[in-house]
Parts: C-alpha cells; sequence; structure tokens
C-alpha cells in the first residue's frame, strides 16, 4: 500500500452495537470509555485548580478536549504495544494504565500516582523527578512524555525498530500535536520509520493551534498560519505512507481507525499516519489567554464534546440509562478527588536522593582492574617493540618491514598490532558475536564500511538487520538509538562528526541522558553513540572541533575518548556492555596510528585512568590525541631538560578518574591538563576544579598539594581553521607542553 489518504470523516462508520455484535467489544468497554473520557477531564480540570492555588508547580499542558483520542487509540492496541508521549501527555498515561488496571483498586492506584508525580511526590510514577510534560510507565510500555515538541518521535521510531528486530509483533503507536510536524524531527522520522518498514502507527491529535499559531487558519486579525496545507495527513505522501484522518472527538472513529491502522502495522511492519481533528479546552497552557481564537469557534467544538458525542450514542443505541451514564461520571470525579488526596499526603522525594539513578550504577572488581593495569603497561612495552623494530627493520617495502615488525611482537608478546581503525571495527565485531542485541546504525557504516572504516567488514558477517545504513538524519538516528536501548537492545550510533553532535543533541541530552533518571530510574538506555573529532586533517570547523566539555556538562552521559588501540578496542566494549548511554569518540588524526592489542577477549574498565608514563616531577593530565603529545613532551623534559614528568591518560573523561590525578600531584606538586577542546570552560579547568577540591584521607584537600600554579593548555579561543600552521598553532603541541612544564619547575 502506497500513499493515500483515507477520510473516515466521509462515510458513517459502524455503531458500538454493530462493534459488540461483531465481538469486538463489549458493552463494558463502551461503558469504560466514557469512565476514562471523564477521569481524564476531572484530572485535567483538577491540576488546573491546583496550579491556581500553586499546589502543583511548573508548566502543565492540558489534554481536555482531546480525551476521545487518547481513550479511543490505546483501547485499539494490544496489551504488550508501546506508546510515545508528549507534553500534553496525561490524556495517554491515563488511558494506557487504565489498560492495565485489571480492578477498581489498581485503577485508583493508577490514577493516585499520576496526580502524586504532578505534585512532585515520591509515590508518583517517576518519584516525582519527572513530572507534568515527562511521565512515564516504562514497564507498561509507556516510552514516557518529552517537554521538547517533536521529541518523541524519533525514539518511537527506535522501539518500532527493536520490535522488528526481536520479532515480538508488537506495534508503536507515537502521539504528537500538529505542531510538532513542522520540525524537522518529524520528517527524520516519518522517513526514517518509511524507510526501514517499521510498525508504527504515527497519531498526530492536530487541535489546530501550536501554541498561539493556528496550523492552518484563524479568523482572529493579527494572526498568521504555520502551514499552507489544512490536513496534515497529505504528507503522508512525502513517505509514499497510507494515512488517515479521523474523528478525534468521537472515540469510536478513533478506535475503529487505530485498530485499522495498528493491524496495517503489525501484519505488514510498515509506518502508518493517522490525523485525529480535535481541539484543547484550555490553553497551551494555564497562562494562555487563547485570544487567538474566537468564542464561537469553542463554542462549536465544545458543542462536540468527546462526553457529549459518546453519552449520545450510548444513550441512542439503548446501551445505558442516563443513572448509568451519571453513576460512572460519579464514580470518575470520585477517583480524581481521592488521587487528590492521595497526592497530597504524600512524601516528598528524599533531598539526600538528589542524585540517586542518574545512572546505573556501575562496578568493576579491583582483580579487573589490577589485571588491566598489567596488560596496559604489557600493550606500552608491545608497541614500544613494534616501533622500535619498525625503525631499525629492512625490506622491499614499507609494507614488508610492517608485517615484519608485526610479526616479532606476535612472537614476543602474544600480541596484534592494529591501528585504531581496525581496533575499533574488531571491537564492534566481538560484541555483535557476543550479543545479538548490539545494532549498529548510522550513516555510510554498512556498505562503505565507515567514513573512517570502523565499520569495514561488518555488513558481510551480520547483514542489514544489524548493521543499518540511514539517511543524513543525526537527530533520527541518536533518537532512534534512545528507543530502541529502552525497548531492550544495544544499539550503537554513529555520527560521522563530532560536530553534527549539535543537530543531536535534543535527543541525546533530553531523552537519552535524562531518561532515567526523569523516569525515576525505571528506565535503561544502554546505548552507544560513536564519533569523531579534532583537528589534523585542515577540513576548517564546522568538521574539526572538540565538543567533549559540551557533553560531559551533561548528567547522566558517560564520555569516552581513547588515545591507542588497545584503549580503543577496550574501552569500546566496555562501552557497549555498560547501562549507561556513552558518547564514545575517536580522534580523526589517530586512525592510522599503530598499537599492540591482546588477542583474547578483554574490556578496560570506564572511569579508570591509565598511567601512561610515571614520573615524579610534573603531572601531566590529557586524553586521546594530546596523550602521544604528552609523550613526546615528556620524553623530551627528560632526554634535554632533565625532568621527570608524569603522564596521565584519563581515557574516561566522565566518569573521571580524579583518585589517579589527585595521587599524582599528591606526589609532583604540580599539574598540567592538556586538552584540544576550547579552553572557556573546558575539560582542563574541570580537572583542576575536581583536584582543588579533592580530599585526601588525611583531611587535606588537592589544593594543598600544589607547589605552583595549575596550568591549563587547551585550543585557542578560535573556530579551528582551515589553513595548516593556523590549525596546529590552534590546539595544545609537543613545545607548548614541554614550555609549559618546564614554566612550573
Amino acid at each position: 500500500m502506497g500513499f493515500k489518504v483515507d477520510d473516515k470523516r466521509t462515510a458513517a462508520g459502524p455503531t458500538i452495537n454493530e462493534l459488540i455484535k461483531d465481538g469486538v467489544i463489549s458493552r463494558e468497554d463502551a461503558l469504560d470509555w466514557l469512565r476514562t473520557i471523564y477521569e481524564i477531564r476531572f484530572f485535567e480540570e483538577k491540576v488546573f485548580e491546583l496550579l491556581g492555588q500553586n499546589l502543583i508547580k511548573g508548566a502543565s499542558h492540558l489534554y481536555a478536549g482531546e480525551e476521545a483520542v487518547a481513550t479511543g487509540a490505546i483501547a485499539a492496541i494490544e496489551k504488550g504495544d508501546v506508546i510515545g508521549s508528549t507534553h500534553r501527555g496525561h490524556g495517554h498515561c491515563g488511558a494506557i494504565g487504565n489498560k492495565y488496571a485489571e480492578d477498581d483498586n489498581a485503577r485508583q492506584t493508577h490514577w493516585n500516582r499520576m496526580m502524586a508525580e504532578l505534585m512532585g511526590r515520591e509515590t508518583g510514577y517517576c518519584n516525582g523527578r519527572g513530572g507534568s510534560m515527562h511521565i512515564a510507565d516504562v514497564k507498561k510500555g509507556n516510552l514516557g512524555s518529552t517537554g521538547i515538541v517533536g521529541g518523541n518521535q524519533p525514539p518511537a521510531v527506535g522501539a518500532a525498530m527493536a520490535e522488528k528486530y526481536k520479532k515480538t509483533g508488537r506495534v508503536v503507536v507515537s502521539f504528537f500535536g500538529d505542531g510538532s510536524t513542522n520540525t524537522g524531527t518529524f520528517h527524520e522520522s516519518m522517513n526514517m520509520a518509511s524507510v526501514f518498514d517499521v510498525p508504527l502507527v504515527a497519531v498526530i491529535e492536530n487541535n489546530l493551534y501550536g501554541m498561539s499559531v493556528p496550523f492552518s487558519q484563524s479568523e482572529v486579525e493579527g494572526t498568521v498560519c504555520a502551514s499552507n496545507v489544512e490536513d496534515i495527513a497529505v504528507r503522508g505522501a512525502a513517505y509514499d505512507v497510507p494515512a488517515m484522518i479521523v474523528d478525534g472527538q468521537d472515540v469510536v472513529s478513533v478506535f475503529c481507525g487505530i485498530r485499522e491502522a495498528a493491524e496495517y502495522a503489525r501484519k505488514n511492519s510498515k509506518l502508518m499516519m493517522v490525523e485525529a481533528k480535535t481541539y484543547r479546552w484550555f490553553g497551551h497552557s494555564r497562562s494562555d489567554p487563547r485570544a487567538y481564537r474566537t468564542k464561537e469557534e469553542e463554542k462549536a467544538w465544545r458543542d462536540r464534546d468527546p462526553i457529549i458525542v459518546l453519552s449520545k450514542r450510548l444513550l441512542d443505541e439503548k446501551l445505558a440509562t442516563q443513572e448509568e451514564l451519571d453513576k460512572i461520571e460519579k464514580a470518575a470525579e470520585q477517583c480524581i478527588e481521592d488521587a487528590t488526596k492521595f497526592g497530597l499526603d504524600s512524601p516528598w522525594p528524599k533531598v539526600e536522593e538528589l542524585a540517586k539513578d542518574v545512572y546505573v550504577a556501575e562496578s568493576y572488581d579491583q582483580e579487573l582492574i589490577k589485571a588491566e593495569k598489567q596488560q596496559s603497561e604489557k600493550a606500552h612495552d608491545a608497541t614500544a617493540a613494534f616501533e622500535k623494530a619498525l625503525a631499525e627493520g629492512t625490506g622491499k617495502s614499507k609494507k614488508e618491514i610492517r608485517e615484519k615488525a608485526q610479526a616479532k611482537v606476535k612472537d614476543g608478546f602474544g600480541m596484534d598490532v592494529l591501528n585504531i581503525g581496525q581496533a575499533v571495527a574488531d571491537a564492534h565485531a566481538e560484541e555483535m558475536r557476543r550479543d545479538e542485541d548490539v545494532v549498529i546504525l548510522g550513516e555510510d557504516v554498512g556498505l562503505y564500511g565507515g567514513a573512517y572504516k570502523a565499520t569495514k567488514g561488518l555488513l558481510e558477517e551480520f547483514g542489514t538487520d544489524r548493521v543499518i545504513d540511514t539517511a543524513i538524519s543525526e537527530a533520527a538516528i541518536t533518537g532512534a538509538a534512545v528507543g530502541a536501548a529502552i525497548r531492550g537492545m544495544r544499539p550503537i550510533a554513529e555520527l560521522m562528526y563530532v560536530d553534527f553532535i549539535t543537530i543531536a543533541l535534543d535527543q541525546l541530552m533530553h531523552n537519552g541522558a535524562f531518561n532515567r533518571y526523569m523516569f525515576g530510574g525505571h528506565a535503561k538506555v544502554p546505548m552507544v553513540l560513536r564519533t569523531e573529532g579534532g583537528v589534523g586533517r585542515c577540513i576548517a570547523a564546522h568538521h574539526s572541533k572538540s565538543l567533549e566539555a559540551w557533553l560531559v556538562h551533561v548528567p547522566g552521559l558517560y564520555v569516552v575518548m581513547p588515545s591507542t588501540p588497545y584503549d580503543a578496542k577496550g574501552l569500546l566494549k566496555a562501552s557497549i556492555r555498560s547501562d549507561n548511554p556513552v558518547v564514545f569518540i575517536e580522534h580523526k588524526a589517530t586512525y592510522g596510528q599503530m598499537g599492540a592489542v591482546p588477542t583474547d577477549d578483554y574490556i578496560i574498565p570506564l572511569g579508570v585512568a591509565d598511567i601512561k608514563r610515571p614520573g615524579k616531577d610534573a603531572t601531566i593530565v590529557t586524553y586521546s590525541r594530546q596523550t602521544m603529545f604528552a609523550l613526546d613532551a615528556a620524553k623530551e623534559l627528560a632526554d634535554k631538560h632533565g625532568i621527570d614528568a608524569e603522564v596521565i591518560d584519563l581515557r574516561t573523561v566522565k566518569p573521571m578518574d580524579i583518585d589517579t590525578v589527585a595521587a599524582s600531584v599528591r606526589k609532583t606538586g604540580r599539574l598540567i591538563t592538556v586538552s584540544e577542546g576550547f579552553c572557556m570552560c573546558g575539560t582542563g579547568s574541570e580537572i583542576t576544579r575536581q583536584l582543588i577540591n579533592y580530599k585526601f584521607e588525611d583531611g587535606r584537600c588537592g589544593f594543598d598539594y600544589l607547589d605552583a600554579p595549575p596550568v591549563n593548555l587547551a585550543a585557542e579561543d578560535v573556530p579551528p581553521p582551515m589553513s595548516e600552521p593556523l590549525e596546529l598553532a590552534s590546539i595544545p603541541t609537543v613545545d607548548k607542553i614541554v614550555a609549559s612544564v618546564k614554566a612550573q619547575i
């Protein structure tokens, strides 16, 4: 089925009695729809009231008026199916919670937890950490809501990719508003869902307005429009997918439409778009005076209130009496009153648990850390032996000389000699063999083998189901990895340059890094975002930055930056196995760098620095390519100036091994940090801050052991220039490091 718009409003759909007769629903189901609509309505009205009393704080975007969409859609899907929600998501959370409630007690508990969450209480669904715009119940297939318009779309695509890959037969329903259909993530997500044929139902709740701007038109003078199309469903043409329009005020119409769409998505593993024409009673938020729409328009929509529409159907079809409907209304009202009392009586989260669940707790056996230290020293010695053999070797060609040197290392140390690109590719392959839930997605990762050949050969071994070439869609790639991770996969998303992370930062930060904490620790996001950065190829400012300082600033992320092939392989394998979101940044100028790598399976514990060169006179702390510069500088300092510098490679910039740094400075009395990132608010400043505040067992702090002011070497405050002399001048170099250390002694 290709593109077409099926406008369900043009013909009468089935009656409730016909649905009952066909065994699609029961009378009790229809009555429960009304109860759910009432509960959502009373919940929103109570929230509006409590916002005015300052008993609920922050922003709440109310769903009143749109209840038929959430109620009908979630009634139409199966238990086990997945939903993604928006900042206006109380209705979605309310409806799916009711779906799973087995009795009235469970139903009450569900609404209690919803109200408590909006009040910021410990008993809420997210333990008070998410609130109105970030409510979730991941265990029941609710991927959660996001405060960023359109931000929930890419994770929904990733979740659908995971369901397809695992062959669960489940579909994902992504709810979002009309305003989000003008964002880049909408296009990227719908295109990706269409291209990859994933079981996704995209439900567009077109309530006619973004915040105040009409989607297509308004009679109010001074308003403009957000789009030149009236029916968003026609945008399905861009993705060659079927689309549908339903009456969003009629729960029966929504139910039938979503049931058909879900069946299509489930059976064919394809995207279908459904536009529900609906209306919100309240403004965008409580402070919104709704000056952009007329009273006449509001009245016309209120005459088609979802409660009125469904109640009339039930009465006209003689499925309920007015007395029964009144009883449903009263029960729903009481439910929300009880939920309000529960929320007000609930305790606040414990302040001492402020930092709980930012990360999944990880620890490594001390024996593993000790063994890795010895293995690192062996790899260093093996690499030195390779370089010596390379320098002294003879042969007919450079290749022959290199191969002889590699063979010598293999015989003497039992290690292979690889470049960083090969080490990364090997790490991918080994982890994909070990765990079938590890997949790779990104631009040019498949047939091309990656822009820097870090995924070379993987497509041939693992196929297109696990090595997934995507369109140029950084936000969708990153967000899809988030969604797939939450649904049990271990995705590795590749962005060609770290500079492009700026396009994907919403997905990486707001969803990847924050979801676990916002959802009260009830979610894990075990994903790796691989990329590369740094200068060295004269490709100017848009492809040469080192943005790790941006990333370490974000709570919830790990940031890993290897300097050698040994580190690259072991750290990437550990990153893939981590239950935390990890940004893994290689340096573009190091892919050809050769080094010894163990042939056995190994990982390098995250958060453990490596002393690449012991010393007693000064401590140089660095990472990535600058480690090589620092080692060259340390050699020159020792050979020419009699200065014994210790070089510490952080390897993992976050979490940072400040213990190793502090122990070194306690010995040397001097600290020189070296980074290729920009100086202002950079990682060097952070290393110094942590060192100064570090508390030793003797009660002294790091500052007490400094015999000279710390030195922070970093990139100059200029965009990376293209010209080679300027590019080199913009970063720390061996001579600059040498001069800085000498000035300290």
